[in-house]
């Protein structure tokens, strides 16, 4: 009976661990841009009219992980989607970048951009038409701590497991 509890547990664990942004598309282009330059940030799966927190931080260690450098809040249409350009600072540092978009119902999009100097080429993401070779877009989503927070539940489990089944064989002996 514990181990069927237990295994449901998990499976409920596993699911709920599942990133609900995931279903739906977002987009930041382009993937690589100069300071000063504009990006787009645009996705589906918010609450209709609701606010949408659009924020750009440090990906890598340029200063200090997690530092904001740009933060807006907009508002989802009837439809529950959003569209914004923005101007990444003037003297923002070379380097990798997470845009992020938050709704107010705790859907969280997020893509990393590549912040290069003006020497460098822009690149678009690609048309995904046959022919047209152009670059992958790095998109995703920030798993850490719902990996983090899935992999303890479940090594607490297994060690309710062992435990279990150790009381189990002392019993029997």
């Amino acid at each position: 009976m514990f181990r069927r509890m237990l295994i449901g547990a998990t499976l409920l664990i596993a699911l709920a661990a599942a990133p609900a942004a995931a279903q739906y598309p977002f987009n930041v282009s382009p993937g690589t841009v100069v300071a000063g330059g504009s990006v787009t940030v645009s996705g589906k799966g918010c609450s209709p009219n609701a606010p949408v927190t659009i924020t750009m931080v440090e990906g890598a260690a340029q200063k200090a992980v997690g530092d904001v450098i740009f933060e807006t809040t907009i508002t989802s249409d009837e439809n529950g989607e959003f569209t914004f350009t923005f101007t990444v600072p003037v003297g923002t540092p070379v380097g990798t970048y997470e845009v992020k978009a938050e709704c107010n119902d705790g859907v969280v999009f997020s893509a990393f951009i590549d912040v290069v100097d003006s020497t460098t080429a822009t690149t678009t993401p690609g048309t995904g038409s046959t022919g047209s070779s152009g670059p992958i877009v790095r998109t995703g989503s920030d798993l850490n701590g719902l990996g983090l927070a899935g992999a303890g539940l479940i090594t607490v489990g297994g060690i309710i497991l062992i435990a279990t089944r150790s009381r189990r064989h002392q019993a029997q002996a």
